[in-house]
C-alpha cells in the first residue's frame, strides 16, 4: 500500500482520538508544511508539489497535544483523496517510500 493511501487509512481508522502532533506528523510525511495559524491552536497546510491546492486548516484546540475533532480529519481526508494522484507523483519524485 501506498504512503498516501495508508495515511488516508489511519486518519479514518481514527477519526476520533488523533492529536495535534499525529496529524502534523501524518502530512509532514506526505510533503505538508504544517504551520501555526493566525489564532492559537489553528494550523494551517500547504503544499509546494501540489498545483491545484492552494492550502487546508485544522485545529488543535487548546492544551498539550489536543484531539482535533473528527469534522477536521474529515476534511484532511477529503484532501488527501482529491490530490491523491498528484501528491503519489510527487512522492515518488521526491522520496522513497521507507
Amino acid at each position: 500500500m501506498n504512503k498516501v493511501k495508508s495515511t488516508i487509512n489511519q486518519l479514518q481508522q481514527h477519526k476520533s482520538g488523533l492529536c495535534c502532533e499525529d496529524v502534523k506528523r501524518l502530512l509532514t510525511g506526505l510533503g505538508f508544511d504544517v504551520r501555526d495559524g493566525k489564532q492559537g491552536g489553528h494550523k494551517v497546510f500547504v503544499h509546494q508539489g501540489l498545483l491545484s491546492f492552494h492550502s487546508g486548516s485544522f485545529n488543535c484546540g487548546h492544551g498539550k497535544n489536543p484531539e482535533i475533532k473528527p469534522a477536521y480529519i474529515t476534511k484532511i481526508i477529503q484532501i488527501l483523496k482529491q490530490n491523491q494522484n498528484e501528491l503519489d507523483d510527487y512522492l515518488a519524485r521526491n522520496h522513497h517510500d521507507d
